[in-house]
């Protein structure tokens, strides 16, 4: 009986371990297509051709190809979303953060035009953005608006103008369509969209910020399924 135990517990772990692997084939596939330009026409067939796997299959680890978007989005996301608030730490206060979070993204949309496409590609097959996500620019916003620094009336409104420039600004960036102070300029104006003193502005925007504390790859959480961003 002990043996018997044993071996079924050997079975399920093998078994767990082939689903997480084919899980992240059909992740890394979906990575590689929607990385592109143009690769928000991927369709399951083409996720599935290329991670070698049969589309009845796919149905398996996601329920629809909307989530596998929301699956890829977390992933590509997770791991730049941490780094960006461990980053924050040694930054003063909401302006400085809501500014360096806009030059971070477009920073690193540039730097990794795979990420950049990816993160453009299943952000529009998903809503743009995830709850998640706009809930901590609104909140970063909200504390600007109270501490004074931002006088638009109400920290949806910026949420909207802030992930509506970021969208438009990656895809001009990825298009290469950009002056060389387009990132500076786009982080200016959101600021000054949001109500901070147009000279304050431009001196956050000119600012160095620091490289972000990681390196690209996914994390092991990253592969897991319900994990949010941080």
């Amino acid at each position: 009986m002990a043996k018997l135990n044993v071996d079924l517990a050997r079975r399920a772990e093998i078994a767990a371990k082939r689903r997480s692997n084919t899980r992240a084939r059909l992740l890394d596939a979906a990575r590689s297509l929607f990385g592109r330009e143009g690769g928000r026409v991927t369709r399951v067939e083409d996720i599935c051709e290329a991670a070698g796997i049969a589309r009845g299959t796919f149905y398996n680890y996601f329920p629809s190809f909307d989530t596998l978007q929301a699956a890829l989005f977390e992933e590509l996301s997770n791991r730049f979303d941490l780094a960006v608030h461990l980053a924050f730490e040694q930054m003063e206060g909401p302006a400085e953060r809501t500014c360096a979070a806009i030059r971070f993204y477009l920073t690193h949309v540039v730097e990794d035009r795979e990420w950049g496409w990816g993160m453009v590609n299943t952000g529009m097959g998903i809503g743009f953005f995830p709850v998640s996500v706009s809930e901590r620019v609104a909140e970063t916003i909200q504390e600007g608006i109270d501490a004074g620094d931002f006088t638009i009336s109400n920290a949806i409104a910026g949420r909207d103008i802030l992930l509506g420039a970021g969208l438009a600004a990656a895809t001009t960036l990825l298009n290469s369509k950009a002056a060389p102070d387009h990132i500076a300029s786009v982080a200016s104006g959101v600021l000054q969209a949001l109500g901070l003193p147009a000279v304050r502005a431009r001196q956050l925007a000119s600012e160095v910020i620091p490289e972000l504390p990681y390196r690209e790859g996914p994390t092991d959480d990253a592969r897991q399924p319900g994990v949010a961003p941080l």
